[in-house]
């Protein structure tokens, strides 16, 4: 017996009835004209004196609740009939998961009489939620109520021509379900379970420790908060997708290779850069196959969770919802292809709150899931040779084209002289190892209507990229004509872009061997873009402009771009 905390209850529902104005503690405990209950009993005395009860007063007795029923504190007990329900499938359980899944299920605090029209959500004390409703006939957890109102002198006891079906809650469903050991194993390893010292009885001390009569144990999980996601609560609606082992391991071995990582890597310090040519490098040193297997298990789970009250995912739960073109998970990923997605259930179990879903196979784009198109703006690259300008385009001329990618501002980069050549470096952060295809968004002087520049020309650029190899050494690839090592890879040529609009100029593709993203900030690839020719050269000089004009680099994954490709 919690003393307390059951002392506590009833001084606050003292203070509730008495500051009510339409009852009193009389209507609040009434007795029923038609009572065959006696209002001077306990509830374990007229649950254990009704001939049409003993099945329940079995259990009851078995999982040791019947003192709890003795006490001074208030409860509804909606009771199964014997002959409704298998209760020797019940006495034939363990005592925890009896009292959890079937006794608490039909005890819940308070007296909850039925007078008139009723239409309650109760929350037994296992926490689960049921709806109590009707008008005469009533039902409680859709069971049909054959008694109403039978009263106790510390409750009210209705029963019930069945039992309440328990549901688990999602969470509790992970270590529950077959064939889903390697998500259960996930989940497990953030797992916390303590004990609540405060809602605990406590018991004598032993040999110095402290020992509990009653110990309340809480488990926590901190994937809840990482995933946004409260899937253990019962006031939450949530839609899980719950992979097999099977499509566990197909999603890991899908995802793996794009987390691949090295021992140490190394990669071009340009905040450390006295020079465009002496720029120092940095190094990470990490556990590479702990950071690869943490990573790609991260990315399953990132794209397994939707919160049913989305107006994106109402649908999944309610059919009579209309069906959207996409699914938001709780980490904000948005899937395009919720149909297909949800067509990989094997099976769809419903929950306390919510559904889960067994799914036979995960079907998430990279680019949706786990390797997403990278927009990088350039404003806070390093410059050489010439003098930053942010430029904001506040009246963006309609003939130019739109820049798609956010609010329209670009970066500026005016030569320091007459015959400077300024360069670029800009930081490629949170690429994966994998092959992106390369875009530079290029704007024209005039991109703003109240601009009137004459001199509108192209650019013809290089683009140098030096990133970390396989081998752990710093390599390079580039455009245009000027270099001429047999040993580097090439883009394709050296670009020139389209000066009357709005240009996002196709770079190359490349694959990148190795994976930076969480490797800190410093880690990344580095992508220098200068004029392509020398500027000695008068006819090129006079033919192309030296000032960069760039809105953003584009890393878009290629199978991003070919998925596109056959929607066109």
């Amino acid at each position: 017996m919690k003393v307390n905390k059951y002392i506590g209850m009833m001084m606050t529902a003292a203070l509730v009835l008495t500051a009510s104005s339409c009852t009193d503690f009389d209507d609040y405990n009434k007795v029923p004209v038609d009572a065959n209950a006696s209002s001077e009993l306990t509830l374990w005395d007229n649950i254990s004196q009704n001939s049409r009860l003993t099945n329940f007063q079995k259990i009851i007795q078995k999982v040791g609740f019947n003192n709890e029923l003795q006490q001074s504190h208030f409860y509804t007990v909606w009771a199964p009939l014997d002959g409704t329900y298998d209760a020797d499938a019940l006495l034939n359980q363990d005592n925890a998961t009896v009292l959890y899944r079937f006794v608490k299920s039909h005890i819940a605090e308070h007296n909850h009489l039925i007078s008139g029209p009723v239409n309650e959500r109760i929350h037994a004390l296992n926490e689960k939620s049921f709806n109590f409703e009707g008008a005469s006939p009533y039902t409680y957890a859709d069971v049909p109520i054959e008694n109403i109102n039978l009263p106790s002198r510390n409750g009210v006891i209705h029963t019930l021509n069945g039992a309440a079906t328990f549901y688990p809650n999602i969470y509790e469903y992970i270590f529950q379900a077959n064939d889903i050991d390697s998500l259960k194993d996930y989940f497990k390893r953030y797992e916390n379970v303590y004990l609540d010292e405060n809602n605990s009885v406590v018991g004598p001390t032993v040999n110095g420790k402290q020992t509990y009569i009653d110990s309340v144990m809480i488990t926590t999980n901190s994937l809840y908060n990482t995933l946004r996601a409260r899937i253990a609560h019962e006031d939450s609606s949530y839609t899980m997708a719950m992979p097999t082992n099977e499509a566990w391991i197909k999603a890991y071995n899908k995802i793996r290779p794009y987390f691949n990582y090295i021992t140490t890597t190394i990669a071009q310090d340009l905040d450390g850069a006295v020079s465009a040519t002496n720029i120092p490098t940095t190094t990470a040193t990490i556990n590479n196959e702990y950071m690869a297997d943490s990573l790609t298990k991260r990315a399953i789970v990132d794209n397994l969770i939707f919160n049913n009250n989305n107006a994106y995912n109402r649908w999944v739960e309610d059919p009579s919802e209309l069906c959207t073109d996409t699914l938001l998970t709780t980490t904000r990923n948005a899937l395009s292809n919720p149909v297909e997605f949800l067509s990989k259930t094997k099976e769809k179990v419903k929950m306390s709150n919510g559904y889960a879903r067994l799914m036979d196979t995960l079907a998430v784009h990279p680019w949706e899931g786990w390797a997403p198109e990278i927009i990088i703006s350039p404003n806070a690259s390093i410059t050489w040779n010439g003098n930053k300008h942010i430029v904001r385009v506040d009246n963006p001329n309609p003939s130019k084209g739109t820049f798609e990618y956010g609010s329209f501002s670009y970066l500026w980069v005016e030569p320091t002289s007459g015959y400077a050549k300024p360069e670029l470096d800009i930081k490629l952060t949170g690429v994966l190892s994998t092959t992106y295809d390369i875009y530079c968004v290029i704007v024209p002087a005039d991109v703003d209507i109240n601009d009137s520049l004459a001199d509108v020309r192209p650019n013809q650029l290089d683009f140098d990229l030096s990133y970390c190899n396989e081998k752990g050494a710093i390599s390079q690839t580039w455009t245009g004509a000027n270099h001429t090592s047999s040993t580097s890879k090439h883009f394709a040529a050296k670009l020139e872009n389209d000066p009357t609009r709005v240009d996002t100029m196709f770079v190359g593709s490349f694959t990148f061997p190795i994976a930076y993203r969480g490797l800190g900030e410093k880690m990344y690839p580095n992508l220098k873009i200068t004029s392509d020719f020398n500027v000695f050269n008068s006819g090129m000089m006079a033919k192309y402009t030296r000032d960069l004009r760039i809105a953003a680099i584009i890393l878009r994954p290629v199978e991003m771009d070919e998925y596109e490709a056959t929607k066109e």
